[in-house]
């Protein structure tokens, strides 16, 4: 993170800085030489944008480069520009942006890499620049950047090879990654997908990725945004944006690198393993209500169909025509892996398919016309499936539409009546749908400018390819289901929480963890704390019934693996002999351990038995998991995650998300749980967690049993942090 003042940084990279800083009209190109690549590049960038006009070389070494007379310095220049590209070495950036600063310049972007990535000497030199940034009032793209493409207003100041000029469109992109910026910038341009800014941040010493996503939530005329992450450095400000996102309508789809197994953190309870580095971060980019996709082609079409589409998907049931039976097959498969629904046509549906099909044809969803649709002469230059998509589109059972069409054309034929009439049809089917309409290519082919311009005279997307837009289309589905309720939830202010006194331990004794959980309002299984075999054979007659024993001691995390839990224990002589028994077992083999005693409590009727526990990210701090208890938490690692703090209403949404949901609603003649007590339990349990403080390490309860409406917390491990851990 940058050591500048936060606030100060702030008020060079607000939106309103930016319009001017992505604006920029003219141009002067510092320390490009005549054979610099990325100087050419930049040249051309530039005039394929066809938006800056005035480009001026700054070097004072030659008189001309490019057949463009030069200065020595940006002082020389004599008519302030809008914006400085600087292509010197990291040793002279800071002297050239004094000089900016001098000459009224307020726009930088820095070429040069040797900072941050390099190593303790530039991380230095980038703070340094930072520094530099604050105390000049400058805007500085980088270092170790490209540039950017403002294809609206044509402003291109772009440093690597590019063939055509930019296709504007509604998609803000911006990406932690040059070469990746520049590799889904030539992906979005080959499949039409047009865009408003797509900007490269490099190292961000100034300007960051979430300073250009709060300028594009801004932006009116982008509709969606692709992120391209390497790091979450402002957790809290990416919740922040989330929700002026959502209440802007617009969609945030992020690709985050890095879902290696070597970013997963151990820990001495089960929850650190739950909560692994990746997971965390899908669970923040959940509760932020971004979507998270897996590749980058997966960015941008997905980023894509959310910027070109008037209308979104109510619900999951999904209609499909298209002109391929294998193409079918491939939908229905995609359809299930992406929990899209695919519901027969409605009788009155079926019955109008029927009259324009063969007699042997099969009415199904999806609808294959292959054959038909080659055979028959048509009223009006259509395809079967533009006509038949026409009457599924009015199907009462689906939610939206989705077609896969036959390629385009790459150039405008010598005859091109029927497939710009075609077209022109199609826009019209589509715009007068009751339900959304979604279209791709068959595979994820490049599409023409010839084929761009049919779609884009008729206000159409092609989505590239049957497997990303189905993908797509999946996201889409999900983002609108939680877009309502995150939208109603969107505070995440912590509750006050008292700091709760504990122990000054790294494990906590479990009657001590006990406590903790009773102070926050977690209902726990009653226990009493015994010190001698007497007192445990008098606790057991007093509790009545079998009773569970457990040593308690703060040198003893997993008591089963010591010989520290005996159950199903009855009466007097049984406890005193279980307690005898657990003392000397677990003092064999932990021989220093300090025994506070043994706990006994009521053994309980079997029910459903759930993990809860908090771990601290060390970015995003206290995450809360909840996954089905016992043996199962190993075997099927279904597990939900949210960064604390929660609500019960978002504790609903955890518990829905579990693979095992409906045991908790009773599958197979079990008793169904209370889930609002159920909920009520989990948000106290993390209460509980954030009273720890910052000392917190892990908070565990395993098991939480519910049984009905009865929840309880049978087992507690707390584990803190020492001043000597810092």
């Amino acid at each position: 993170m940058l050591t500048v003042d936060y606030a100060a940084r702030r008020s060079i990279v607000e939106p309103v800085r930016l319009r001017r800083f992505f604006g920029a009209r003219s141009i002067a190109v510092v320390g490009a030489s005549p054979s610099s690549s990325w100087a050419r590049n930049l040249l051309n960038a530039l005039a394929l944008g066809g938006g800056v006009k005035d480009v001026r070389f700054v070097h004072p070494k030659y008189d001309e480069i490019f057949g463009k007379p030069t200065v020595p310095t940006l002082r020389d220049l004599g008519e302030r520009v809008d914006l400085a590209y600087i292509m010197v070495g990291p040793n002279r950036v800071d002297s050239i942006l004094r000089d900016a600063a001098a000459a009224g310049i307020k726009n930088a972007v820095v070429l040069a890499s040797g900072y941050g990535e390099t190593g303790a000497d530039g991380r230095d030199r980038q703070r340094r620049l930072a520094e530099s940034a604050v105390e000049l009032d400058l805007t500085i793209m980088g270092p170790n950047t490209i540039g950017f493409i403002n294809a609206v207003d044509g402003v291109a100041p772009w440093a690597v090879a590019t063939e055509s000029a930019p296709v504007a469109g509604p998609v803000g992109a911006v990406f932690e990654s040059g070469s990746m910026a520049r590799a889904t910038y030539q992906f979005a341009q080959a499949h039409g997908v047009g865009s408003t800014l797509w900007a490269s941040v490099g190292n961000s010493a100034v300007l960051t990725s979430l300073d250009v996503l709060d300028y594009l939530i801004e932006d009116e005329n982008t509709r969606s945004v692709a992120l391209f992450l390497e790091t979450v450095r402002e957790p809290d400000r990416l919740f922040e944006l989330g929700a002026k996102a959502l209440r802007a309508g617009k969609p945030i789809v992020v690709y985050k690198a890095g879902r290696s197994e070597e970013g997963m953190r151990s820990a001495m309870a089960h929850t650190g393993a739950m909560a692994t580095d990746d997971a965390v971060v899908d669970a923040v980019f959940r509760q932020a209500g971004m979507v998270r996709v897996e590749s980058v082609e997966e960015l941008v079409a997905t980023a894509g169909v959310f910027g070109y589409s008037p209308r979104l998907p109510e619900g999951r049931r999904m209609g499909v025509v298209t002109s391929s039976g294998g193409g079918c097959n491939i939908i229905a498969d995609l359809a299930s892996v992406n929990s899209l629904a695919l519901p027969a046509w409605q009788d009155d549906t079926s019955a109008e398919l029927a009259a324009h099909l063969p007699e042997f044809a099969s009415i199904l969803n999806p609808l294959d016309t292959t054959g038909f649709g080659h055979a028959r002469a048509r009223p009006r230059p259509t395809k079967a499936e533009d006509d038949l998509m026409e009457i599924a589109v009015g199907d009462d059972g689906i939610d939206f539409m989705f077609s896969m069409m036959t390629p385009l054309p790459d150039e405008r034929p010598a005859d091109p009546t029927f497939i710009e009439s075609r077209m022109k049809i199609v826009g019209e089917i589509v715009a007068a749908a009751p339900v959304p309409v979604f279209l791709s290519s068959n595979t994820c082919l490049d599409v023409s400018p010839y084929a761009v311009s049919l779609l884009s005279e008729n206000k159409l997307f092609l989505l590239p390819g049957v497997d990303l837009a189905v993908t797509s289309l999946g996201h889409v589905v999900r983002w609108v289901e939680q877009r309502n309720s995150l939208l109603a939830h969107t505070d995440r202010e912590a509750p006050a929480v008292a700091v709760a006194a504990g122990p000054s331990a790294r494990t906590w004794a479990e009657d001590e963890g006990r406590a903790l959980l009773a102070a926050a309002g977690v209902p726990v299984v009653p226990a009493g704390l015994v010190n001698s075999p007497a007192e445990a054979a008098a606790e057991a007659v007093r509790l009545g019934g079998p009773v569970a024993m457990k040593i308690c001691s703060r040198a003893v995390a997993h008591k089963s693996d010591v010989g520290g839990v005996v159950l199903g224990v009855e009466g007097a002589e049984d406890a005193a002999a279980a307690y005898d028994s657990i003392v000397a077992t677990v003092t064999r083999h932990v021989p220093d351990a300090d025994l506070r005693g043994v706990l006994v409590s009521p053994m309980r009727e079997p029910g459903q038995e759930l993990l809860v526990g908090v771990t601290v990210d060390p970015t995003f701090g206290p995450v809360l998991a909840v996954g089905l208890g016992g043996i199962w938490v190993e075997v099927l690692k279904d597990t939900s995650l949210r960064v604390l703090p929660v609500d019960a209403r978002e504790v609903r949404r955890m518990l829905d998300e579990l693979k095992g949901a409906a045991l908790l609603r009773g599958a197979r003649g079990s008793r169904a749980a209370d889930i609002d007590a159920l909920s009520e339990a989990i948000v106290a349990i993390s209460r509980a967690a954030l009273s720890v403080g910052p000392r917190l390490d892990t908070l565990e309860v395993n098991p939480l049993r519910i049984n009905g409406s009865r929840v309880e917390a049978l087992d507690v491990l707390v584990t803190t942090t020492l001043e000597e851990d810092a």
